[in-house]
Parts: C-alpha cells; sequence; structure tokens
C-alpha cells in the first residue's frame, strides 16, 4: 500500500520530462551541419557525400556531426556540433588527400 502513490506519482513525472526535452532528429542535424559547411564556401561549394552523425554527447545532447563538402578540385570534411535546438557550432576542418 505505501509503494501505490510514489508509483503514482513517478508515472506522471517520468513521461513529462522526457517529452519537454527538445530533440533535433539526425536528418535535421545533418541538413544544419551541410548549411553551415556550405556557409564557409559562400554557398559555391558542393556536398559530395552524405553527412555522418558521428556522437551523441549524452550529458549536453548535442550530435558531432561530419559534413563533405567538394570547392573546385578539393575535398573537405567539415566538423561541427549541433545542439537540441539544430544550430550547428563549427568545431574544425580537414582538407582530404593531401
Amino acid at each position: 500500500m505505501r509503494l501505490l502513490p510514489v508509483f503514482f506519482c513517478l508515472s506522471f513525472v517520468l513521461p513529462i520530462s522526457a517529452e519537454a526535452l527538445p530533440v533535433c532528429s539526425d536528418r535535421d542535424a545533418k541538413a544544419a551541419s551541410d548549411e553551415k559547411a556550405l556557409s564557409y564556401f559562400r554557398k559555391q561549394g558542393e556536398i559530395f557525400h552524405v553527412a555522418r552523425v558521428l556522437k551523441k554527447h549524452h550529458p549536453s545532447r548535442d550530435k558531432e556531426v561530419a559534413s563533405y563538402v567538394r570547392f573546385g578540385d578539393k575535398y573537405y570534411s567539415i566538423f561541427t556540433l549541433v545542439n537540441p535546438d539544430c544550430r550547428a557550432r563549427f568545431i574544425k576542418r580537414t582538407r582530404q588527400g593531401d
């Protein structure tokens, strides 16, 4: 009988807290990362490979995403952190084939 009130309270608290957290889907995170990557090339580059979600950081819920851009005859990998609001933040850039 004593566990019934505790169970009753937890059954309402847990679903509400999970739904209240913002979530950025993998598809939206990839799109945000591609947009951020292309902005460094003034939208003149092109995506040559599908973006990949590399890591999901559990405490912050940020996603590390790699975008792949071709600009002229050079190929770049652009790494970004995408937060739960789908805002991408630049981490680093590497040039492939060097």
